[in-house]
């Protein structure tokens, strides 16, 4: 009888865990992860949709060798919702104002190097 109720307690305590660990990871709305190695300059964009309330969460790593390389959110307006800093590494949040589609572009002119730009958010 012990054991039986040791295997259950075990169970609910890896079902706690499991539901625990997945309430609590991000939900990745896109990426562009860009390497370049001979002088570029290009667009790269991705676009998602986002409630109003949601808390975002905007990762940046550069590691640029020649060029520059910026980054920004815009609205379907087209107007600009936020301006990342050029950084190394760059960790930001945004909470969104409006229901909307928004588009992160990052222009990069005669940019040599790697980035990767991340946009996500706490599930629930």
């Amino acid at each position: 009888m012990k054991r039986k109720i040791t295997i259950a307690i075990i169970l609910a305590v890896i079902a706690a865990a499991l539901l625990i660990l997945f309430c609590t990871r991000r939900k990745v709305y896109g990426n562009i992860d860009v390497s370049v190695q001979e002088e570029k300059t290009a667009t790269s964009d991705f676009s998602f949709t986002a409630d109003k309330g949601d808390r975002l969460k905007i990762s940046l790593r550069t590691n640029v060798k020649t060029g520059t390389v910026d980054v920004t959110i815009i609205d379907s307006k087209g107007g600009i919702v936020k301006e990342l800093d050029r950084a190394k590494a760059l960790e930001t949040y945004m909470d969104v104002e409006y229901d909307d589609t928004y588009t992160v572009t990052a222009v990069y002119k005669e940019f040599t190097g790697k980035f990767k730009i991340k946009v996500s958010t706490k599930r629930f």
